[in-house]
């Protein structure tokens, strides 16, 4: 099944959202040219005007179509959770945490739009545009937010609790290590991909982690 929401490929707005998707995920946004992405939609140039205005308005509509693929791909853990959560163990709880991030793993690893979607995610953080808005509200802040709930309930703190939110920083940053620094890790391997043994390995790796980082003992902090 694709990772892309369900509109035609032959939609010339979806197709320039791809294509886009594609070049900013590659390069950054002053290296991309319009031109390049029409071409690449086998779309005319009057078409970026037509269906974005300009080049920021395409950037800002790739990275909110960004959004809608990881949702789509992230919908049926993440849909429901807070009534799921009233009713749930706290042995529930840290389950439904660790598969989360397994679901993530392979998401953003193995899906079609984790060849391009840590480019564009990945330089908002380090380089903030006013696009980064759009990810952190419709997707950054949102699967945070679920995850604190998950880590609080199964500890018996607060999701506001400042120990929970840096748990769960920590819980999605040993997860995104194995995409954005997989070409570390296979030029270690001396391997050019994952196996399916290599990624069955690593869901296994992140359990245990992700387990043990939840039984972590509470760590009192101190403001200054």
């Amino acid at each position: 099944m694709s990772d892309h929401p369900a509109q035609s490929r032959n939609d010339t707005r979806t197709r320039l959202l791809e294509a886009a998707l594609e070049a900013f995920g590659s390069r950054d946004y002053d290296g991309v040219s319009t031109r390049e992405i029409v071409e690449m939609a086998g779309a005319n140039i009057s078409a970026i005007s037509y269906h974005f205005e300009h080049k920021q308005g395409l950037y800002h509509a790739t990275v909110a179509y960004l959004t809608e693929i990881l949702k789509a791909g992230m919908a049926e853990q993440l849909d429901s959770l807070e009534e799921w959560i009233k009713h749930a163990s706290p042995e529930d709880c840290a389950d439904k945490t660790c598969s989360f991030l397994l679901h993530y793993f392979e998401h953003i690893l193995l899906g079609e739009v984790g060849k391009h979607a840590p480019g564009i995610i990945f330089r908002e953080q380090n380089r903030p545009t006013e696009a980064f808005q759009i990810l952190f509200e419709n997707l950054l802040a949102p699967m945070h937010k679920a995850l604190a709930q998950l880590v609080a309930k199964y500890r018996g703190q607060s999701a506001n609790d400042p120990q929970v939110l840096f748990m769960v920083h920590t819980l999605l940053g040993q997860t995104i290590i194995f995409r954005i620094a997989q070409t570390t890790l296979l030029k270690i391997l001396k391997q050019k991909q994952y196996s399916q043994a290599d990624i069955n390995a690593i869901k296994e790796q992140l359990r245990s982690q992700c387990q043990a980082i939840l039984d972590t003992q509470t760590i009192p902090i101190h403001s200054e």
